[in-house]
């Protein structure tokens, strides 16, 4: 027996080890004992699907929904196909399907930093945003208009402070989020400011992610304490240049 041939056995046992001992599986089990690589996969494939299995018996069907069911399949007459028992079956199974999906621990490939990037671009991208509002602020106005500061190498604000100094204020995702505008060699810069803990990134802190979408281009990053989105519509060269 070789590899592919103990998996494609393997796939088939139970992660509770109940097969363990099944002489269906004797000789594949043997092959994963004697195969470091064939072990740690099968390792990886029992955690899968007991935490599937995990999962599905949170899920509870509707309490109706069998005495539905049995309803609909003591019936001789011809029924609409709505209320057929296939079609019942059918929704058990997307009620099922749906209650797994919404039950699901882990996040998505899609994080929220990426939400607020596409959020930010959409509210720089609509015809009602806001006249640009430059100047004031003290520091960190100073620092973003600057030539000789990048922004990668990290900015001295404080969110609460921002809010109190009447930064511009909008929600996205349900957060806050300031914004403060800026200009640098001539282009126009929109910097927007929101808790990490509100959109957790899932790159390393620093890590520059680079969108474009129709006139607007964006640098999404963030740190420790926030997440950062800066925009423009001068272009991605524009935004290199100050990051």
């Amino acid at each position: 027996m070789n590899t592919t041939e103990a998996k494609f056995i393997l796939q088939a046992c139970r992660p509770d080890g109940q097969d363990s001992t099944d002489p269906h599986f004797e000789e594949a089990f043997a092959q994963a004992r004697h195969d470091p690589a064939l072990g740690e996969w099968l390792a990886r494939e029992r955690a899968f699907d007991t935490a599937v299995a995990a999962k599905l018996r949170m899920v509870q069907p509707p309490a109706e929904l069998r005495a539905a069911i049995l309803a609909g399949a003591r019936m001789s007459r011809p029924q609409p196909w709505w209320r057929q028992s296939r079609v019942l079956a059918l929704a058990a199974s997307v009620t099922l399907v749906f209650g797994l999906a919404a039950s699901w621990t882990f996040r998505s490939p899609a994080g929220d930093d990426q939400q607020l990037a596409l959020g930010v671009m959409a509210e720089m991208s609509s015809p009602a945003h806001h006249p640009v509002v430059f100047g004031g602020r003290g520091q960190l106005h100073e620092l973003l208009a600057s030539s000789s500061t990048r922004l990668a190498g990290g900015l001295p604000l404080d969110f609460k402070q921002l809010k109190d100094e009447g930064c511009r204020s909008l929600r996205i995702a349900g957060h806050d989020v300031l914004e403060v505008c800026f200009e640098r060699n001539g282009s126009e810069f929109h910097l927007y400011v929101a808790r990490g803990a509100d959109f957790p990134g899932k790159a390393a802190p620093g890590t520059p992610m680079f969108r474009e979408q129709s006139r607007v281009a964006a640098v999404s990053w963030h740190d420790r304490n926030h997440a950062y989105v800066l925009v423009t519509d001068g272009g991605a060269d524009s935004l290199r240049q100050v990051f």
